[in-house]
């Protein structure tokens, strides 16, 4: 049992010895939601909790505490009129807070501050006062947005390759296909790299060949934790000028170097039919010469 436990256990009897005398009526309890709350990466959340009060009782001596239901690590506590953090878990430090003004009203809410992945699981509210104690469970999950995704296009001779890229959290369903028919589905390699700030990082790369060049492509980023779904649409048809222009310059590239072969092997042609001339001419002037000479 650690040491912010045993005080407030101590408290707690001590609140309870000056209540024996104290005519009651109901049940004391503690509600907090059933539902699991989602917090939002790096933006405050409030963990809903709240308990019995009696306009007739005072509220000098209420406990709150709040724990995390795995580990038990101290979250925030109040007791001794004050907050009680010397026990507080270190991930904590500096990001929480109650509402003491509300206490007349049993509202025992703690709010975090600048959500992270870490923070998600398991929150016990418990709370103790002249009237008992209980406590609550309330559960807490993580997210992020997903960022506006960096489009890039790499553009070959034989068709096209497209890259996305964003960030977000959890894991989100990837969708891509041709806006003039959703039923042609496409099929983009995806892969995911988790970061320190436990964010989810992916790239889907899209290869494409030139009979897909018509198509309108449409990209869905979906965070269903959020609700978030992210759209964008864009084509390449008019990059399409850019790789006939390419096949263009391909095909004059080898035009230009046959060509040039070509007239290379006539010279040298042209040049062994002259040596061959001028050596025929030279044999005639020497026969000639000899017949002369005879």
């Amino acid at each position: 049992m650690n040491s912010d436990l045993k005080e407030r256990m101590k408290y707690l009897l001590y609140v309870q010895i000056m209540s024996a005398q104290v005519l009651l009526s109901g049940a004391f309890d503690v509600a907090v939601s059933k539902t699991t709350l989602v917090g939002i990466h790096r933006q405050s959340i409030v963990l809903g909790c709240s308990f019995t009060v009696d306009s007739r009782l005072p509220l000098d001596h209420v406990i709150i505490t709040w724990q995390r239901a795995e580990t038990n690590d101290v979250v925030h506590s109040y007791y001794y009129g004050k907050d009680q953090l010397s026990q507080q878990n270190e991930q904590y430090s500096g990001r929480t807070s109650l509402f003491p003004e509300e206490f007349k009203h049993g509202n025992a809410s703690l709010k975090l501050a600048g959500m992270t992945a870490e923070d998600a699981g398991q929150y016990e509210c418990f709370v103790g006062n002249i009237l008992g104690s209980a406590k609550g469970t309330i559960s807490l999950k993580f997210a992020a947005y997903y960022r506006d995704p960096q489009l890039f296009i790499k553009l070959k001779p034989s068709g096209s390759t497209i890259i996305l890229e964003s960030q977000g959290y959890p894991e989100p369903s990837v969708f891509w296909y041709c806006a003039e028919n959703k039923n042609v589905s496409l099929q983009p390699e995806i892969s995911f790299i988790k970061s320190e700030d436990g964010l989810y990082s992916f790239q889907s790369i899209l290869k494409l060949d030139n009979t897909m060049m018509k198509c309108n492509h449409v990209v869905e980023i979906q965070n269903s934790l959020v609700n978030q779904t992210v759209t964008r649409k864009f084509n390449i048809l008019l990059q399409q000028q850019d790789i006939q222009n390419q096949n263009f310059n391909k095909n004059m590239w080898i035009a230009l170097n046959s060509c040039t072969i070509l007239i290379f092997v006539a010279i040298i042609i042209l040049i062994l039919l002259i040596c061959r001339s001028k050596h025929a001419q030279h044999q005639k002037i020497e026969e000639k010469a000899k017949c002369e000479f005879i």
